[in-house]
């Protein structure tokens, strides 16, 4: 994180919602096979998807939304090809005006917001969503 901003494997150990071998091993998880810490934590079972969505939601100073209910527009879902948002790790929600909102598990991602919007030819408004359940309605839409 850019500005001085605390990352969520510190903020964890300082809340004690886990302790310094779980970041280890969590650490080390992430590592081997990519992802988000928070995603993996989860996976490992050592914290919960709502500690992890409420510290997100500290962390970037906005709501965390889940996307485990969410019902997605088909239309919607098809302007975004599987391979990009499997890419970009990325959920389209709605589409507005010309305003694209996708859920993004690093909503300050600048670099992917702006791809997105070339490749797609309308303006983002990414929105904080859990990459665990971003990854969980990619398979539920694309298969």
């Amino acid at each position: 994180m850019s500005g001085g901003k605390k990352r969520l494997g510190e903020i964890l150990l300082e809340t004690g919602t886990i302790n310094e071998l779980q970041r280890i091993v969590a650490v080390g998880e992430q590592k081997r096979w990519g992802g988000r810490l928070g995603s993996v934590l989860i996976h490992l079972g050592f914290v919960d998807e709502d500690k992890i969505a409420s510290i997100l939601e500290k962390q970037f100073r906005q709501k965390c939304i889940s996307l485990k209910h969410k019902e997605i527009p088909p239309d919607v879902i098809s302007m975004v090809q599987p391979d990009i948002a499997k890419q970009y790790c990325i959920m389209p929600l709605n589409l507005n005006k010309g305003t694209l909102t996708i859920a993004i598990s690093d909503p300050n991602a600048l670099g992917t917001v702006d791809d997105l919007a070339f490749m797609l030819g309308v303006k983002i408004r990414p929105i904080l969503a859990i990459e665990h359940d971003i990854k969980d309605a990619i398979d539920r839409y694309y298969g």
